[in-house]
């Protein structure tokens, strides 16, 4: 029997994600396993890996790893590529920290995720960069710092997120309402750094613009380097966020 573990490499507006069956696993994968797929220049490279479990309650249980090889709580751009991979018209998921619910909307992929959890928010406290200093810090299944700017190109996002981590890291958001239905975003993912889009952070930005009255109704159209997401939200309700899912390629890997 070939000792090789089959893979499947997907991406959605540019998060990619290493797609495993653990029944295809012939021993636990370890960290180091986690950070050599996720290296570009000597593994497969992602953003994160996704390992799909059996499950009794859904469709397939979920654990998603950061690049760095630590595991995350919470992917909404990677929850909608299972949802293409599983190839259903609807279903759920069982994500590490709420079962999500998926559909097919045309070519896009809806899925839901955890209502969210407001923290209190606090003030920067620097003189970085211009617009609101307030960070506004919420958990839609993983936790997310969102500052609104009135423009978020002046603000060094690299180096602001560095400086917001806690022991156990956060994502963050810069965001910028460019019109009544729509706010710009750059995202910075804990373990991953940087990214195109980020689907959890684009739930954060859409259910805080919509809290705090600077877009009036849902849903709220994010835009960030890697493409456009669509949030819906009420009040006592869980997000829905809206979405292409594709494949990239699969493959036969070994392990080191």
């Amino acid at each position: 029997m070939s000792s090789q573990l089959p893979f499947t490499k997907m991406q959605a507006l540019g998060n990619d994600f290493v797609i495993l069956e653990e029944n295809h696993l012939k021993s636990p994968l370890t960290r180091d396993h986690i950070r050599w797929i996720a290296d570009r220049r000597q593994g497969i490279g992602c953003d994160q890996i996704i390992l799909l479990k059996d499950s009794s309650s859904a469709d397939t249980d979920i654990s998603f790893f950061n690049a760095d090889g630590r595991e995350a709580m919470a992917c909404g751009n990677g929850t909608r590529c299972v949802a293409k991979y599983l190839g259903k018209e609807e279903g759920t998921l069982q994500t590490p920290s709420f079962l999500s619910h998926f559909w097919r909307k045309g070519e896009n992929i809806t899925i839901s995720l955890k209502e969210p959890t407001f923290l209190d928010p606090r003030l920067r406290g620097d003189d970085k960069g211009s617009g609101d200093d307030t960070v506004h810090s919420i958990n839609v299944g993983n936790p997310h710092l969102v500052i609104f700017t009135e423009d978020i190109a002046s603000l060094p996002l690299g180096e602001l997120a560095l400086s917001l981590q806690p022991p156990e890291g956060v994502n963050v958001e810069l965001a910028q309402v460019i019109s009544p239905t729509t706010v710009k975003a750059r995202v910075w993912e804990r373990g991953v750094g940087i990214t195109p889009a980020c689907g959890s952070g684009a739930c954060a930005i859409g259910i805080l613009s919509l809290k705090l009255g600077l877009i009036k109704n849902p849903p709220v159209f994010i835009e960030m380097e890697g493409g456009t997401l669509e949030v819906a939200w009420e009040e006592n309700s869980p997000p829905l966020l809206t979405g292409p899912a594709e494949y990239c390629f699969k493959g036969m890997v070994d392990l080191p």
